[in-house]
C-alpha cells in the first residue's frame, strides 16, 4: 500500500532564495503538507523571476506546496502568521540573523505556546559563534568554508550553489531527525543550519588535511607532491581518475584499486605496464601520473565516448561519458528513476522538474502540483490550518493583511 511518509505533518515555510526553499522541497515531496508564506509582492526568488519571464524556474524548488500571501509588516498579518505558527510542526526560515527575533517569530517566542514546533533555521554562520550576525550568501559559505580554495576558484564564481542546495538537505534531514525525536519527548528542537558548517564538512580536502596534519610532510615526502586536492587537482591530475577526451567528448575513468588498474591496462593493449615502475603500484603511478595520462590518453582518444565505455565496462572499470545539461535533462537511467519528473501549471502548462532522489519502497513518487500561485491558496490555508470564516478572512483582506 503506498504510503506518504509525512503525512500529517505541516510545514510553515518562510524561507525564500534556495536552502529553506530546497528544505521544504524535500519534505513536501514526502507528503507533508508544505505552507509557502510570501510577502504580498512576492519572495525575492518570484520577483526576480518576474523580471526574467522565467516563473517555470521555481517549480524546480516549489512543486508539491500550497501558497499564501501575508502581510507581517500589518499587525493583522503578523497575528495571522503567529496563529499559523501555534499549528505547524515544522518552521522554516533562513531570514537576516535577529530578525525573526525582532518580530517576535524566533524560537524562544513560538515554543512558549507551540512547544511541539520544530523550528528550523538556516543562516550563514549559525546562531552561536563570533559571526552568528553576519548576512551570509551561497558564495560566502563556500569562501569561507575552504570549498573555493579546495577547488582553485579563488578568483572565480562557484559553478553550482553547493552552499544553498546542500544546506537545504541537511536542513530537512535535521527537520526530520527533530520530529523523530519528538516522538519520543513530545518537545519540539531548535535545528540550526549554519552554511559555513555544511560546506565544511563537505571539504574533505581540507577535514583530511586536518586529519593528517601530524603526518602530513612524510606523507607528501613518499607521494612527491601536495595532499591538497589529490584527487581534484586540475594542474596536477592522476591517471587513474580523470576526464579524457575522446573523439566526440570526454570520458571519465576511473581505476583506483589494483585490481581495477591491471585490468584497465589489460583492457586499452597495455598489459606491459603493470611492471613498469612507474606505474606498477599506487604511489609509483602518483608520482609519475603525468606519464600515465600521456600513455591513456591516446587509446582513448582514437575512440567514440560510447565504444571507450563500452570497452571499459566488459573489464568492470568505472566510468561514464561527461553529460552537458542537455544530454542530462534526457539521460535514459534518470528517466527510469523517475528523476524527469512534470508538474503542471494552470497557466504555464507542464513544467519540467526533478523527482525525489529519496527512494523509499511502499512510498512511491508523486509530483501532484507545480510552485503555488502568488497568495493561490491563503484563503484555503487560513481555513484549513485556522478555521476560519468567511467574514474573518474577509477583514484580514480589507485590513490588506492578505492577498
Amino acid at each position: 500500500m503506498a504510503t506518504k511518509v509525512l503525512e500529517g505533518v505541516k510545514v510553515m515555510d518562510l524561507s525564500q532564495f534556495l536552502s529553506g526553499p530546497r528544505c521544504s522541497q524535500l519534505l513536501a515531496m514526502k507528503g507533508a503538507d508544505v505552507v509557502k508564506i510570501e510577502p504580498p509582492q512576492g519572495e525575492t526568488m518570484r520577483l526576480l523571476a518576474g523580471f526574467m519571464r522565467s516563473e517555470r524556474m521555481l517549480s524546480v524548488l516549489h512543486q508539491n506546496k500550497r501558497g499564501a500571501a501575508i502581510d507581517m509588516k500589518k499587525p493583522l498579518g503578523l497575528e495571522a502568521v503567529r496563529r499559523l505558527a501555534d499549528k505547524a510542526d515544522v518552521l522554516v526560515e533562513n531570514f537576516a540573523p535577529g530578525l525573526m527575533k525582532k518580530i517576535g517569530l524566533d524560537y524562544d517566542s513560538l515554543k512558549a505556546s507551540n512547544p511541539r514546533l520544530v523550528y528550523v533555521s538556516i543562516s550563514g554562520f549559525g546562531a552561536t559563534g563570533p559571526l552568528a550576525d553576519r548576512l551570509a550568501f551561497d558564495i560566502v559559505s563556500q569562501a569561507t568554508a575552504g570549498i573555493m580554495s579546495a577547488y582553485k576558484m579563488e578568483d572565480r564564481t562557484p559553478k553550482v550553489y553547493f552552499g544553498d542546495l546542500v544546506s537545504g538537505a541537511y536542513a530537512a534531514l535535521g527537520a526530520v531527525e527533530a520530529l523523530f525525536c519528538r516522538e519520543r519527548t513530545g518537545e519540539g528542537m531548535f535545528v540550526d543550519i549554519s552554511m559555513q558548517d555544511v560546506m565544511y564538512f563537505q571539504n574533505f580536502s581540507a577535514l583530511s588535511e586536518n586529519a593528517l596534519s601530524p603526518v602530513l610532510g612524510d606523507i607528501e615526502k613518499l607521494i612527491g607532491r601536495s595532499m591538497s586536492n589529490l584527487l581534484t587537482d586540475d594542474d596536477n591530475p592522476l591517471p587513474f581518475w580523470y576526464s579524457y577526451k575522446a573523439k566526440d567528448g570526454h570520458v571519465v575513468i576511473v581505476a583506483l584499486t589494483e585490481r581495477q588498474w591491471a585490468d584497465f591496462m589489460r583492457a586499452i593493449g597495455r598489459p606491459d605496464a603493470l611492471a613498469d615502475n612507474r606505474f606498477n603500484n599506487f604511489v609509483a603511478r602518483i608520482r609519475n601520473a603525468a606519464g600515465g595520462i600521456a600513455m591513456i590518453a591516446p587509446w582513448v582518444a582514437e575512440r567514440g565516448v560510447s565504444e571507450v565505455v563500452s570497452i571499459l565496462e566488459k573489464s568492470g572499470i568505472p566510468c561514464a561519458p561527461v553529460l552537458n545539461f542537455h544530454q542530462v535533462n534526457a539521460d535514459p537511467q534518470l528517466a527510469a528513476r523517475a528523476m524527469h519528473a512534470v508538474a503542471t501549471d494552470p497557466v504555464l502548462g507542464e513544467i519540467a522538474v526533478p523527482g525525489d532522489p529519496v527512494k523509499l519502497s511502499g512510498c512511491p513518487p508523486d509530483i501532484h502540483s507545480a510552485c503555488p500561485r502568488l497568495g493561490e491558496h491563503t484563503d484555503e490555508i487560513l481555513r484549513d490550518w485556522l478555521g476560519l470564516g468567511d467574514d474573518e478572512i474577509a477583514d484580514l483582506r480589507k485590513a490588506r493583511a492578505i492577498i
